[in-house]
């Protein structure tokens, strides 16, 4: 396995420009595999997926412990703070490992890369998200042991003003005739279920989505939208009654491509709201200028071109029938159980199992789109193949919402949860029971009763 492993790494091409680092006990499942249940863990891994995020830069501040003494956190918060907390930062773009040679996602990079300065983040994920749309407009899903799975993926872009995010998506969609777009102007809950209902398994791009999160809390005409999107998001019935008539709305599904200036995210949605169960649906991802083509190095985009190539390309990309069925092959199976089992066999094991498995299971998703992607449609079955691209760009996402929560003052929590945590083995091997006061008196970043225990309820 070892020669196998070295053969592999060899063969990766020098621009990938993996960054391995923070990750020491995963590489170790990775290039030592346990067996579970006759499955060796890594066989199906690549030497790309092996490539891991550098350390994200690390702010000084108290938001997070001042948070957890101050707020009564529901478990789903408990249990986020928990699994981030377990995270390493492991991938550096950054796209290069998640995009396959000679495809629609390459093309449309490539040809951003070359004539723009703008995020490439933008045009990868806009491809992603378009490609998941088609799809989901065609009904085409993944049947795993009698469970369908739709490509109905969610994904929030975050970018600094002037990174060019709508003219980016107005390439998309002016190049692409996507029937199944949901209004992006919707105001209320009563016109969100209004219009799903009459375009369901729908497109919605959104843009300015943090202030939408910011009003779903705080106006009245919006205060049911949140448990609208998270039936659409587990396929659950929507209803609606209204004086003259009820709306319902069954097996309801959407993709969902959300947009906001990252600073203004994090002003308008809170730390609270990151750790919300609904806030672990979306998957998130930070478009940041790339040093080889710093802002302002180009001054005029080249608006034909660009709707050109990406029209041209999307032509080329084989598309199913309607209502096609694919089936999770067992390779596919054995490639998802690696990918799991990497995490869950180290230290990443401490992750919540509701965290792990929501997150993981998007790949699947990916999964079917990459299968398309590669030129696989004929082919019912996904593979192994399929899954080991799809786990790239969770790894992505991953480490994009750490880095978030690094914004809130989360590297603060990580140090100060170790501290305590060596505090604690300490006592229990002199045979002691650590109280509040011992961490208070050699912990200096706890200041109160309230903040050792809340502290003590993350260990």
């Amino acid at each position: 396995m070892k020669n196998s492993l070295q053969k592999s790494q060899a063969t990766v091409e020098a621009d990938d420009d993996i960054l391995i680092k923070n990750a020491d006990a995963l590489l170790t499942a990775l290039s030592a595999p346990q067996t579970r249940a006759g499955v060796r863990v890594g066989d199906n891994f690549t030497a790309a997926d092996r490539g891991v995020i550098g350390a994200i830069k690390k702010p000084q501040n108290r938001n997070f412990i001042e948070f957890l003494s101050k707020k009564n956190l529901s478990k789903d918060a408990k249990s986020t703070i928990k699994a981030y907390n377990l995270i390493k930062n492991t991938l550096n773009w950054r796209g290069n490992p998640a995009i396959p040679p000679a495809s629609f996602l390459e093309n449309i990079t490539a040809v951003f890369k070359n004539e723009t300065d703008i995020p490439l983040e933008l045009p990868f994920f806009a491809g992603i998200n378009f490609i998941a749309a088609h799809l989901l407009y065609l009904n085409v899903c993944v049947d795993f042991s009698g469970q369908i799975i739709k490509p109905d993926i969610w994904t929030i872009a975050l970018a600094e003003s002037g990174s060019a995010k709508t003219f980016a998506f107005n390439i998309f969609e002016k190049a692409i005739d996507i029937k199944n777009i949901l209004d992006t102007g919707i105001q209320s809950s009563a016109k969100f279920i209004e219009e799903l209902q009459k375009n369901n398994n729908a497109f919605w791009i959104r843009d300015e989505f943090a202030q939408l999160l910011k009003a779903m809390k705080t106006q009245s005409y919006l205060e049911e939208l949140k448990d609208y999107l998270l039936k659409s998001y587990d396929n659950k019935t929507i209803s609606r009654k209204t004086l003259k008539h009820e709306i319902i709305v069954e097996n309801p599904a959407l993709v969902l491509f959300g947009l906001s200036v990252y600073s203004t995210f994090l002003q308008n949605v809170s730390l609270e709201d990151m750790l919300d169960g609904f806030a672990q649906r979306p998957s998130y991802v930070i478009a940041k200028n790339d040093p080889e083509r710093p802002e302002l190095s180009v001054a005029l985009y080249p608006f034909n071109l660009l709707r050109d190539t990406v029209k041209k390309s999307w032509k080329k990309i084989k598309f199913p029938a309607k209502n096609k069925k694919y089936i999770l092959g067992q390779a596919a199976v054995r490639a998802f159980e690696d990918s799991f089992y990497a995490y869950a066999g180290t230290e990443y094991s401490k992750i919540p199992a509701s965290f792990l498995r929501r997150t993981l299971f998007k790949s699947i998703k990916y999964a079917l789109i990459y299968h398309i992607v590669l030129g696989k449609t004929k082919y019912k079955e996904i593979d192994a193949e399929d899954i080991s691209w799809a786990m790239r760009l969770i790894a992505l996402h991953i480490s994009d919402t750490k880095e978030i929560l690094e914004n809130y003052g989360f590297s603060d929590l990580e140090k100060t949860i170790q501290k305590v945590e060596n505090l604690k083995r300490k006592f229990n091997e002199a045979g002691k029971i650590i109280k509040a006061r011992d961490i208070i008196a050699n912990v200096k970043e706890i200041k109160n009763v309230n903040e050792a225990k809340a502290i003590l309820e993350l260990i």
